[in-house]
């Protein structure tokens, strides 16, 4: 369980002037901050960290942890991040990213400056997941606001445009609109081409570190 000295997350309103194009607009989003005294962030060390009981209700989500999650950093595929008690090793939640590429066409507006074969730097946020014994703690807002911190330092060593995403339907539609309603939070947007894939803007990741 996690320790008491856990805290409800803080909620941080967003009041950026308002921009004309629909995914720029970012709402009002749930974060602790990332270093608090009971908890630490960590690169996945798949020698250290204890990844065999974890359970955030998502096979496929537990699966990649358990089974793909080293291979893939190893092969220098992805970054993997995991959330423990200050002590333990015992992993209660992760997220993984990876830089990469989009094609301009699939946004509804081209930004500024895209060049002309079309295709921008992003980041690409995989599923953020929590144990069960962490739900509803404030966890995954603390894995997300880490998501963003790691954005902006990419976006300073190279150019990032955006974060994006691609929501799991695993658990039909009712999860995968939990999952996106979770996401909105945050201020990400869907593709009107695909509801599943969201982005987010580095001008609005900024926007909330800046006001953490």
């Amino acid at each position: 369980m996690l320790s008491s000295s856990l805290r409800p997350s803080i909620l941080l309103p967003l009041r950026p002037r308002a921009l004309k194009k629909r995914h720029e607009t970012i709402a009002r989003a749930w974060f602790m901050p990332t270093e608090t005294p009971a908890l630490r962030i960590e690169s996945f060390d798949p020698a250290r960290h204890d990844r065999v009981g974890f359970d955030c209700g998502v096979a496929r989500l537990n699966n990649y942890l358990k089974l793909s999650a080293k291979k893939q950093q190893k092969d220098d595929m992805t970054r993997v991040y995991v959330v423990v008690e200050e002590g333990s090793t015992r992993i209660l939640g992760y997220h993984a990213i990876n830089v990469g590429k989009m094609n301009v066409d699939e946004l509804e507006h081209r930004p500024r400056g895209t060049p002309k074969h079309g295709e921008i730097p992003v980041l690409f946020l995989g599923q953020v997941a929590v144990d069960k014994s962490s739900q509803g703690t404030g966890l995954g807002g603390i894995l997300m606001h880490h998501v963003f911190e790691k954005a902006c330092k990419v976006s300073e060593l190279a150019g990032c445009h955006a974060i994006i995403l691609d929501i799991i339907s695993d658990g039909g539609e009712e999860a995968l609109a939990h999952r996106r309603a979770w996401y909105e939070n945050f201020g990400f947007t869907s593709f009107s081409s695909n509801p599943a894939r969201m982005f987010l803007v580095m001008k609005q990741v900024r926007a909330v570190i800046r006001a953490k």
